[in-house]
């Protein structure tokens, strides 16, 4: 079910193949390349934004489908205070930090190899990295079976250190590359959300969404939601980049995707306290197919920890001390109607 082959010099690659579900994953980032389930006529397509080729991934991108960290999302101001002692992290996206930084993890090789129906990807982060206290040892674990994709993330660390990992996959569920996903019907399992600052910080604040936008607990068409008047959708870029505050606890259902066109669904559940949900609102890259991306090409939802949690004292805590293990289980399960 699952081959190895050389991706590219340097770095291998995995071919996976459940009868319901092709994968193709890469050692550099840890990155899922392409990802093809069947509409309900039994066709398959690619719902995987990505990189024109497998040469591609060495170059800079907008984090496709990669293993981000040491910590998902933005610090605000690169900078973090831990035990008393502040940290300066690599402002990336000045003068603040994004997923790990200019040389995150979605840019690193992760050491690849098959374990059953699992491929096993793992890293060593040293002390000092970006900015980060502490050596930190990383394993993502991607089960395949029938038409559900799980990854289990998992870390330890010598000293006390912020740590939030995730994967950054851009779905698209027509498969049709080029295409927005505007004709997308979203439902995210959430009675809050963290607002943010203009320029896509945290506030601190974590807002109901009752009677508002935000508010995707039913079903909701993106073009309908991305179009409301609304100041925190206007401040993303005409959508969404924001976290949702997963309702319940445990491995749980976060979200779902439908695309009546296709009849492919989309399922994720996880454990994690957050899923950030960005619309590819400042989407502009050259990808499959000979295709462009533009906005709103594709969606991310980003099982994470709260952004910028260090920084605010009423978010759940997401440091790791030694002894201790850090754990994020998500799984994707696609479907058709």
């Amino acid at each position: 079910m699952i081959e190895t082959f050389e991706a590219h010099p340097g770095f291998n690659g995995f071919r996976v193949d459940t009868g319901s579900l092709r994968a193709e994953l890469i050692e550099l980032g840890g990155t899922v390349t392409r990802l093809e389930v069947p509409d309900r006529n039994g066709q398959f397509g690619d719902v995987l934004l990505g990189c024109p080729t497998i040469a591609d991934y060495v170059g800079p991108h907008p984090h496709f489908n990669c293993l981000v960290g040491r910590y998902a999302n933005r610090m605000t101001n690169a900078r973090f205070t831990l035990d008393g002692v502040t940290h300066s992290l690599d402002a990336n996206i000045p003068p603040h930090h994004l997923h790990g930084g200019r040389d995150g993890f979605g840019t690193r090789r992760w050491t690849g190899a098959t374990d059953g129906d699992e491929i096993v990807f793992r890293l060593t982060s040293p002390a000092g990295d970006a900015g980060y206290p502490g050596a930190l040892t990383a394993e993502a674990r991607y089960r395949f079976a029938g038409s559900r994709m799980a990854l289990e993330i998992a870390a330890t660390a010598n000293a006390p250190t912020p740590v939030s990992l995730t994967s950054h996959h851009y779905y698209n569920l027509s498969a049709e590359h080029g295409s927005t996903i505007a004709d997308h019907e979203v439902t995210i399992n959430a009675a809050a959300y963290l607002p943010v600052s203009d320029d896509l910080t945290q506030l601190g604040i974590v807002q109901p969404v009752f009677e508002t936008p935000f508010d995707l607990r039913r079903p909701v068409t993106l073009g309908d939601a991305m179009a409301a008047d609304d100041r925190q959708i206007r401040l993303a870029g005409d959508g969404f980049d924001h976290t949702f505050v997963v309702a319940g606890s445990g491995l749980r259902r976060a979200a779902e995707v439908r695309h009546a066109a296709s009849g492919r669904t989309l399922v994720v559940a996880t454990d994690q306290p957050g899923v950030q949900f960005y619309t590819g609102n400042t989407l502009a890259a050259q990808g499959k197919h000979g295709q462009s991306y533009t906005v709103h090409g594709g969606l991310c939802l980003e099982t994470q920890q709260f952004p910028d949690a260090p920084n605010h004292p009423n978010y759940p805590s997401a440091i790791l001390r030694p002894g201790a293990r850090y754990c994020a289980r998500t799984v994707f399960e696609f479907a058709v109607m």
